[in-house]
């Protein structure tokens, strides 16, 4: 049968099978109003309901009322002698017909024994049914009794008032809908009185809800007061911190706990088998501030500090916001460290912590600044010269302790290592960085050498923790990308998802605390996934598996598309970043734009620049060939320059090398050459371009022995794909026609790979599809169409070598500029001068004069620089 409405308005209901119904909640939830509409108030003898109100004192007396209530419904005399639970029984077994005894304010009479002792009543009376209405009770509400008998339990969220309803009472009192009032009604959590109080008289409801907790503090004794005083601090504590910090002895302090549980200043929090109680919303902020006024900051921090010591492993968020507020930095920093990914997980509420922090404290403690990097550095509205600033303020501090924990480690030295590489790969020096990245992952693999690395398994050595790991290896995996160490780069983000997957299988508060951590295990696994998906694909893009990229990035989209939410700091763009590269590689003008226009808004955060110039030019160069590729990188590259940006690292010498590229098909061989001169010899990508630049040069046989010494080992499937290209054009320009197709069926195997297809664009293109051509006739590969979908403006041609007579005439004709002074000057006729010079623009693919000139500066045939280019 339906109980009547809550006072929310929902109607609550009990189950027919359950003949024992608890309304159990705190004072100023309605619950014996609830009670009389539904069962009546007794007041009628022909109904049969009894009830029974409980009085301080009433754990002995209860079974005389319900011996009293019992005998009364069956006519009989009650036993005044033995009013005990077993003669209640007894009685209750003899009821002809159904009958309801209510309880009310059962929380005067609630014991252990007597708790059991009704569900024993229950059930050895099948007529009986009892209506239990408490503050508090100790075991009826328990498995203990439940899983005895059928209990309907509601509690103060059945009787709360919904947001909704507030607002409606609100309207009905002539309140006008404001902010205040939307905060003072999610203030009270629902709680009917604190409702009730916060739309009472007065114009402002916040004030209101403050009168409230003020009045309720005038009716605690002394201890009570000065335990919820306490607790209006901190998210929750233990009966034993209360105690302490209230001064009293332990069995007092649980009597106060119980009165202000009773009364709703308190809340209990369960969790795992430790009980807290924390201070309930509607009168926290009131109390607080008043707990401010009456307390020094001394005290204060000393409260906070005990706190955050207690709960710091399992609730590592909340450990954080007390030692910032009682201005503990070390032991916050420490508890950043070892409880990076939980803490800065928390997003907003986290770098709101940070932000508030004095800037003494942030260059002291470079771990607040990482944090700050990680949690502002994608976020448009955050200064990027104030990010910049405190950066360079940490860093020398760091530094120094760094050194001092070389001397005397601590649990710091591992997280200050991991600082240390990003910072010094935000300064711009990638090989430092990437020195630190190789000794903090020997250090991590130390942590259990017989065995796969800790984080696979999801367990950790002393030196590192959970919640920290997936911070060290994607910090390991940026770095190692930023010096061209793919394989490092990789391994570690391979256990970065391993590590975020199975963080995925938990459910836990990666924080620890119901009070003040917001997001799961769970959560948390699938942001760092996003995190290592994008940075893999981007890892597999600069290694040249295109297929593997765009799983990669598909997987991404997809678990983001699930309302999963972001990945931390610029993983995202990571993933952007892979989409524009993957985009210019394969032509797709759409997805190239999506890229662009998510990528804009950061384009000044980009730490992966050099790949996002190289996106673009690649675009530019499929559509209006490598002449204007080159001018816009050119000017993107001086535009970075001035802007600040270092110029090193391995993205920016894959810009260096294709930018010779560039120079090198155009046939501007001596710039291009001078643009090598900046690179390592013993790179693998320089090798390539020297043998292209050869090869452009009209020495095949130099390209080819050039393109011969670059092995496999320590190379890209991007640089082999080139090496194969390379090779196969300058060996069929040698006439070593089996090892020309030999060539290009790797090459060919390379691209079925996925490989990328914009490296066909790098060698001459009639040379190309002659040798594919030979190639399909002798059943090799089939690579004739890939070769003609390199779009026309992308495909070089061939400058063949000029002969003497014709160099020294174009020398001549540049110098004198008609053509019988020319002729004079070789002693010639000036047809001869013209005919030469037909042959100098065949060969050049020159349309005049000027034009031949130009090409001959730039492939260095001629003294002198060439005129410059005309802008994009």
């Amino acid at each position: 049968m339906p109980l009547s409405p809550s006072p929310n308005g929902a109607p609550a209901t009990a189950p027919s099978t359950a003949r024992l119904v608890l309304f159990n909640a705190p004072a100023g939830h309605g619950k014996t109003r609830t009670v009389v509409e539904r069962y009546g108030d007794g007041g009628d003898p022909r109904e049969p309901v009894r009830w029974i109100r409980c009085a301080p004192g009433s754990v002995d007396t209860v079974w005389a009322d319900l011996s009293r209530a019992i005998a009364f419904v069956t006519g009989s005399s009650p036993d005044a002698e033995d009013p005990s639970p077993e003669t209640v029984k007894r009685a209750a077994t003899e009821l002809a017909a159904p009958c309801t005894v209510v309880i009310d304010d059962y929380h005067h009479a609630t014991s252990a024994a007597n708790d059991l002792a009704l569900a024993d009543l229950i059930e050895a009376a099948p007529r009986l049914s009892l209506v239990v209405a408490g503050r508090r009770v100790h075991l009826l509400d328990g498995p203990l009794v439940t899983g005895r008998i059928a209990v309907h339990v509601l509690g103060p969220e059945d009787f709360a008032v919904s947001a909704g309803e507030a607002m409606r009472m609100a309207a009905e009192a002539g309140l006008p809908e404001t902010e205040r009032l939307r905060l003072a009604v999610e203030q009270t959590r629902g709680w009917p009185l604190a409702v009730r109080a916060a739309l009472g008289p007065g114009a402002d409801p916040i004030a209101n809800l403050t009168r409230f907790a003020l009045h309720h503090l005038e009716l605690l004794d002394d201890p009570s007061r000065r335990i919820i005083l306490i607790a209006s601090q901190l998210d929750a504590a233990g009966l034993d911190q209360l105690a302490e910090a209230a001064e009293c002895p332990i069995a007092e302090a649980r009597a106060c706990v119980h009165d202000l549980l009773e009364r709703g200043l308190l809340l209990a929090a369960h969790r795992s088998e430790i009980t807290e109680f924390r201070c309930h919303p509607a009168v926290q902020p009131a109390l607080a501030a008043r707990s401010l006024r009456s307390s020094s900051p001394a005290r204060r921090a000393a409260l906070l500090r005990d706190r955050a010591s207690r709960i710091a492993a399992a609730a590592p968020f909340t450990a954080f916001t007390h030692l910032c507020a009682a201005g503990a930095y070390p032991e916050a920093e420490a508890v950043l460290a070892q409880h990076f990914t939980a803490i800065t997980d928390e997003g907003e509420e986290a770098a709101r912590l940070l932000r508030a922090l004095p800037e003494s404290a942030l260059a002291a403690h470079s771990t607040f600044v990482a944090a700050r990097l990680l949690l502002e550095g994608p976020d448009p509205a955050a200064p990027l010269p104030m990010l910049r600033r405190l950066l360079e303020q940490a860093l020398p501090a760091l530094r120094e302790r760094i050194l001092a924990e070389e001397a005397a480690p601590t649990e710091m030295h591992l997280p200050l290592l991991v600082q240390a590489m990003t910072f010094e790969r935000f300064v711009g020096d990638a090989d430092t960085a990437h020195r630190i990245a190789e000794d903090v992952e020997a250090r991590l693999n130390d942590t259990a050498p017989d065995e796969a690395h800790p984080a696979a398994r999801g367990a950790h050595g002393a030196s590192v923790s959970r919640s920290a790991f997936p911070m060290h290896a994607r910090e390991i995996a940026l770095s190692a990308l930023r010096a061209g160490d793919l394989p490092q780069a990789r391994r570690n983000l391979r256990l970065l998802r391993a590590h975020a997957e199975q963080l995925m299988g938990g459910s836990a508060l990666a924080g620890g605390s119901p009070a003040l951590a917001t997001v799961s295990d769970a959560e948390s696994g699938r942001r760092w996934l996003l995190a290592a998906l994008n940075e893999l694909a981007l890892t597999e893009l600069l290694d040249g598996d295109l297929r593997s990229a765009a799983e990669l990035l598909e997987q991404s989209e997809s678990l983001g598309a699930s309302g999963s939410g972001k990945a931390p700091g610029n993983s995202r763009l990571s993933g952007e970043i892979a989409r524009a590269v993957l985009a210019s590689e394969q032509g797709d003008e759409r997805m190239f734009a999506r890229a662009e226009e998510r990528i804009a808004p950061m384009r000044d955060r980009v730490e992966q620049w050099p790949l996002v110039l190289l996106a673009e030019a690649e675009m530019v160069r499929r559509s209006r060939g490598a002449d204007w590729a080159l001018s816009q990188l050119d000017a993107s590259v001086v535009q970075a320059s001035e802007s600040g940006r270092r110029l090193s690292g391995a993205w920016y010498e894959h810009l260096v090398c294709y930018r010779v590229m560039l120079h090198t098909v155009l046939g501007d061989v001596s710039a291009a050459a001078q643009r090598l001169a900046d690179l390592p010899d013993a790179r693998p990508d320089a090798q390539i371009e020297r043998a292209r630049i050869a090869l452009f040069s009209g020495d095949p046989v130099g390209s080819l022995l050039l393109a011969q010494r670059i092995g496999d080992a320590g190379t890209t499937r991007r640089q082999q794909l080139d090496r194969c290209l390379v090779s196969a054009v300058a060996a069929w320009d040698c006439g070593r026609t089996d090892e020309s197709l030999s060539a290009l069926r790797n090459a060919g195997r390379l691209i079925r790979g996925g490989a990328p297809t914009s490296t066909l664009a790098g060698v001459p293109h009639s040379s190309l599809r002659e040798i594919a051509e030979a190639a399909s006739d002798a059943g090799g590969c089939e690579l004739l169409d890939l070769i003609d979908s390199v779009p026309e403006p992308a495909r070089p041609r061939r400058y063949e070598r000029l002969t003497g007579m014709e160099l020294r005439t174009l020398a001549t004709i540049a110098e004198h500029r008609t053509y019988n002074r020319a002729a004079a000057a070789l002693y010639v006729a000036s047809s001869t001068v013209k005919k030469h010079l037909a042959s100098v623009y065949r060969k050049l693919h020159a349309k005049n004069r000027d034009e031949a000139i130009l090409v001959a500066k730039r492939m260095g045939l001629l003294d002198g620089e060439p005129p410059a280019r005309e802008s994009a």
